[in-house]
């Protein structure tokens, strides 16, 4: 088992891990399966593109997926999202999920990150759970966030800080 960054030699094997987590987990993520089965492998190469994504592989097959987004600029440049993080059933509990987030991890406080940030939504409590796990602690939600068939799923703000708060607090 290993990780690594995802680029765009990997769009055919990401797109399809991707259409599994929106088939498997609908009202874990935002976007919409059918909409994402309307792109191509090029759209997810460009997807891959932006931001630093890693890939869990088990016998050289990638099994795992998280996508990584550090804002820009001086007022936001300490900010870094997680995204789209999905592992295929058979993997859950092999430490591969907490090696994904380990390694954007690491990649923000390599590049001084002060935050890494995440929603998660309520109907994934196990994912919840493994963040809190991980050192994520809730600091907001938004009701209602998502619509999967008709149901409503709150979206909840998680947030692990990377070095101790400067400058104050909100309104710093």
């Amino acid at each position: 088992m290993s990780i690594r960054r995802l680029g765009p030699q990997d769009a055919e094997a990401f797109r399809a891990l991707r259409l599994e987590a929106l088939e498997e987990a609908p009202d874990a993520f935002g976007e919409d399966l059918e909409q994402a089965r309307q792109k191509t492998d090029l759209d997810y190469a460009n997807r891959l593109e932006m931001g630093d994504n890693f890939g869990a592989f088990a016998g050289g097959e990638l099994v795992g997926i998280l996508l990584y987004m550090r804002e820009e600029g001086p007022k936001i440049g300490h900010r870094a999202f997680v995204m789209s993080v999905y592992l295929q059933p058979a993997h859950r509990g092999s430490g591969l999920a907490s090696a994904l987030l380990g390694a954007a991890v690491a990649l923000a406080a390599e590049t001084g990150v002060g935050q890494v940030e995440l929603y998660v939504s309520s109907a994934a409590p196990r994912a919840r759970a493994f963040y809190l796990r991980e050192g994520f602690a809730e600091v907001g939600r938004s009701p209602r966030a998502l619509c999967v068939n008709g149901c409503y799923h709150d979206e909840l703000h998680m947030l692990r800080l990377l070095d101790p708060l400067e400058g104050g607090g909100a309104g710093g």
